[in-house]
């Protein structure tokens, strides 16, 4: 990158510049390394490079990056450079790397890192929901030996996966500071909620925030939780509470509208709609769709459904034999309402309750027998099909 502009600064550059007091110094008495190359401004030229090589299987992956940047009005080159090697032992992954800066008055900065990272998972996701913990610890040293420590922990929480929840602990060799913290976001269908609270021996600090977006389209309006500039509608009409891509707090509205964010434009995107956890009487006619869009674009997805009022029916012949597993049931009209389920129950959709359905008995002789209904059904009485 070329920055042609000698004045121009990030709004971050302007922050630092304007605080740069209240940044931690170094025993040599000039600002935190870390701190200045996070805010550094007056940028001239900026070159960057990355290598990245997966090892044989069981070996893990390696990385290489390095970068130089010169400044307006200012002589030398700063640099940096870090090499890192990632693995995993059974379910423990872990990550060493190493990094050295030069900035350009030729002060050098050392830091080696070690990251640590073990999921937990419990609950079969039938008979109890599954859970996820993850704890991780990361530890940094430099060439005065420790400089800090962080321990974190994350997981997952709610009947639909809703909340997110987070504690860490860090510990710094600078002025023995221990600060810890505590996260919680709530992810709902229309909004998301996150709260976080930290403390340390020099502040408290409490934070809170909704965010979420609002989709006006001809269909009406929807809200979501999350909007990117590509985006899905996808509509699955009378389809309430069925859930996107496995995001369980994602669910179709009473209209069977939902807005899905995580599109990646130019590239197809498979969309899926899962029933196991909606209540509703409608019938979705195939869960999948795919769509790749452009970038900057909202789709609109359809998925069929049928939104006849559904009727389990238990019936028999009049000698007590099953009707046979798989026939058709037909109305009074001759229209396909329904099927022939196990155990000689009947699977019907209609909108109104038909007076009359008939089952095959013999489809070689054209033989079948009907059932009547009254002005109801009763799902609990055994029918005769005569």
């Amino acid at each position: 990158y070329r920055y042609s502009s000698q004045d121009y600064r990030t709004f971050n550059d302007h922050v630092w510049a304007n605080n740069k007091n209240n940044y931690r110094r170094d025993k040599n008495d000039v600002y935190d390394i870390a701190d200045y190359y996070q805010n550094d401004f007056g940028r001239k030229n900026t070159f960057s490079a990355n290598v990245s090589q997966s090892l044989p299987e069981g070996w893990g992956a390696v990385s290489l990056s390095a970068l130089w940047r010169d400044y307006w009005g200012r002589s030398g080159t700063s640099k940096d450079y870090q090499i890192s090697y990632s693995n995993t032992f059974q379910k423990i992954n872990y990550t060493l790397s190493a990094s050295q800066t030069y900035d350009e008055d030729h002060n050098e900065d050392k830091r080696f890192n070690l990251f640590i990272s073990i999921p937990f998972d419990w609950g079969d996701g039938i008979t109890t929901p599954r859970r996820h913990l993850n704890v991780s610890n990361s530890t940094t040293f430099d060439d005065d030996g420790f400089t800090s420590n962080n321990i974190g922990l994350t997981g997952t929480a709610g009947s639909r996966d809703q909340f997110n929840y987070g504690v860490s602990v860090s510990h710094q060799r600078h002025d023995s500071e221990t600060t810890a913290g505590t996260n919680l976001t709530w992810n709902t269908p229309v909004a998301t909620l996150n709260g976080s609270y930290s403390q340390s021996s020099n502040y408290t600090q409490t934070g809170g925030s909704i965010s979420g977006g609002v989709v006006a389209w001809s269909g009406g309006l929807n809200l979501s939780s999350r909007l990117s500039d590509t985006f899905a509608i996808m509509q699955a009409p009378g389809l309430e509470g069925a859930y996107v891509n496995g995001q369980k707090y994602r669910t179709t509205n009473k209209k069977g509208t939902v807005v899905y964010d995580n599109l990646t434009p130019y590239r197809e995107n498979h969309l899926m709609l899962d029933v196991s956890q909606s209540s509703s009487e409608t019938e979705l006619r195939g869960n999948r769709k795919v769509a790749a869009p452009y970038r900057g674009a909202v789709v609109l997805v359809n998925f069929d459904t049928d939104q006849r009022k559904p009727w389990f029916i238990k019936a028999q012949r009049p000698d007590g034999s099953p009707l046979i597993f798989g026939y058709d049931v037909v109305d009074h009209h001759g229209h396909n309402v329904g099927i022939v389920g196990q155990g000689s129950q009947l699977f019907i959709r209609t909108n109104d309750i038909p007076p009359e359905v008939s089952v095959p008995v013999d489809k070689e002789q054209g033989l079948s027998c009907s059932i009547t209904f009254g002005k109801t059904v009763d799902e609990s009485k055994v029918y005769i099909c005569r």
